[in-house]
């Protein structure tokens, strides 16, 4: 038997996904067509570059707070295939969803292959 702290320690050693975030990014070339088929579109800056400031200053945040950050590309085709798939809306909590599921290497119906980050 070991050292009776050992198991205590194992359980309370930290992990990456304690503490990390997946977080949306979406290229310039794919803002526009994914702003348009958004369902909350008054809730998300019309303009990449808005989008882009708010997105950096987010990133900024999390990062000065200590905590690890998983960027996922949002690529419009993938995407919607993905939303068709779960039969969901466009909306930040879909968003939001399908990026964690790819951060963390879950695959919904509609993905094949290796996941992109």
């Amino acid at each position: 038997m070991g050292a009776p702290w050992t198991s205590a320690a194992e359980k309370v050693k930290p992990t990456v996904d304690a503490y990390s975030v997946a977080l949306p990014w979406y290229e310039r070339e794919d803002f526009e067509r994914l702003w348009d088929l958004a369902h909350d579109k008054a809730e998300m800056p019309k303009d990449y570059d808005d989008w882009h400031a708010a997105a950096t200053r987010v990133i900024n945040e999390w990062l000065a707070r200590g905590r690890a950050l998983e960027v996922v590309t949002v690529k419009p085709d993938e995407f919607l295939s993905w939303l068709d798939a779960q039969g969901l809306p466009n909306t930040a909590a879909s968003r939001l969803k399908y990026v964690e599921e790819r951060a963390s290497g879950v695959q919904g119906p509609s993905h094949s292959g290796t996941p992109q980050r």
